[in-house]
């Protein structure tokens, strides 16, 4: 059964269905994202509460970063014989025990504890939401689907600032955690009551995207690292985390030290460049499916070198506000192609094999997400506070991964993908 030989009632309730999956999707992402950052939005109140010094507390938002990583290679055999649905329940249960036990933290060493944990139960849904999207939409539409989840996980963040910060304000930060955790267990119950893995568990019986060979579907986890498809995802993530991450710790602080900014526009800064990872997100999604995968992993990170590029220039020169305001509202085309990094990862390897293919090639993503902002902080201290230097770094290692995917992002007749005979 596939979508050209069921009637047109299935496929309208196919369609019906694919909208509450993406919707239940989209929530899974904004609260694991905001779980993740939550403490970012609140570590001086934290900090004033458990004592914490600045190294402490940089530590205990960087360490989840750890156990995300390490969920990552956990879960990623995992999903071949898990659902998604069980995934969800468990990766959200487990985060949302995790957040509620936050709560109520009395020192460094528990918060450090719980972190950890919530970091690998977070890399369970993030899986868990790719086997789902896999299960629901052909691959043709992967990129705008997967772009809007993306996009979701930005929002998540940019929220997690714009409303946190209010919130723990008026009632403290331990409100902030408990209102998290209660969201997370939440959407745990209504993924465990609604959410179904694919058409073939709304009554469309033995329903595929499209046709695997059962040799195919069978093959080992081993034969992901046989190909070079999982360097090129996993490059494509590094290089747009490395931009993400190097920007949201050091533009502030540069736009402050070198363009006498006032720090309290830090925060429409920070905004700005949220919502336009949102905004560019979405429109990368829907520009991979139209105009091809490999196309925009090398865009993206082309766009990546030349947002570095733009970001040193305000190293180098005065400008003005409105300036530095329309930088921030164009960094988020570093990440123009994301949706497309995770849908073309689909392509190239069979849905048996590909959420665990996106869970090994983000770990790219977060060894250069921990990478960028480290290694421009030692710059910037190393040089006596010079922003120049650190930006110039970054936009050197963007031009290597731009050099990189463009020497082997290229296909040939004989090696397009798993899916396909062997050469």
């Amino acid at each position: 059964m596939n979508w050209n030989t069921i009637s047109e009632s299935d496929r309208i309730r196919i369609g019906q269905w694919q909208k509450w999956m993406l919707a239940l999707a989209i929530l899974c992402e904004i609260f694991l994202a905001a779980d993740w950052y939550a403490f970012a939005a609140v570590i001086p109140f934290v900090s004033e509460t458990l004592g914490l010094n600045p190294a402490q507390a940089g530590l205990a938002q960087g360490i989840f970063a750890l156990t995300y990583g390490v969920g990552m290679v956990a879960w990623s055999p995992v999903s071949r014989n898990m659902s998604a649905r069980t995934m969800l329940l468990i990766g959200l249960a487990g985060t949302g025990i995790g957040m509620v036990l936050q709560v109520f933290v009395q020192n460094y060493t528990q918060l450090i504890i719980l972190r950890l944990l919530i970091g690998f139960f977070d890399a369970g849904i993030f899986i868990g939401n790719m086997k789902l999207i896999f299960g629901w939409f052909p691959q043709q539409r992967r990129g705008a689907v997967v772009g809007m989840i993306l996009a979701a996980y930005s929002l998540a963040i940019t929220l997690d600032f714009a409303l946190g910060i209010p919130l723990t304000l008026a009632t403290g930060w331990r409100v902030f955690f408990a209102v998290l955790a209660a969201g997370t267990l939440l959407v745990a119950l209504i993924d465990g009551l609604m959410v179904r893995n694919g058409p073939a568990e709304i009554g469309i019986a033995g329903f595929k995207w499209e046709n695997e060979p059962a040799t195919i579907a069978s093959m080992p986890l081993t034969e992901i690292f046989r190909s070079k498809w999982i360097v090129v995802g996993g490059l494509g993530i590094a290089a747009c985390t490395f931009a993400i991450a190097g920007t949201a710790t050091w533009v502030v602080p540069a736009f402050i030290a070198v363009q006498h900014m006032p720090v309290e526009a830090g925060a429409i800064i920070g905004t700005l460049m949220g919502l336009s990872q949102v905004v560019f997100l979405i429109i990368g999604g829907y520009m991979a499916d139209s105009l091809g995968k490999p196309f925009m992993i090398k865009l993206s990170a082309l766009l990546a070198l030349l947002t570095a590029v733009m970001f040193l220039s305000s190293t180098i020169y005065p400008v003005s506000f409105a300036t530095l305001v329309v930088f921030a509202a164009l960094s988020g085309l570093a990440v123009l192609g994301g949706g497309a990094i995770f849908s073309f990862l689909s392509e190239k390897y069979p849905d048996a094999l590909a959420p665990a293919a996106v869970g090994y090639a983000e770990v790219f993503g977060i060894l250069s997400s921990f990478a960028s902002p480290w290694l421009m902080g030692a710059i910037i201290e190393g040089s006596g506070g010079a922003f120049k230097q650190a930006f110039a770094a970054f936009a050197i290692i963007e031009a290597a991964f731009l050099v990189l995917l463009i020497l082997l992002a290229r296909e040939t007749a004989q090696q397009r993908s798993l899916v396909e005979p062997a050469e």
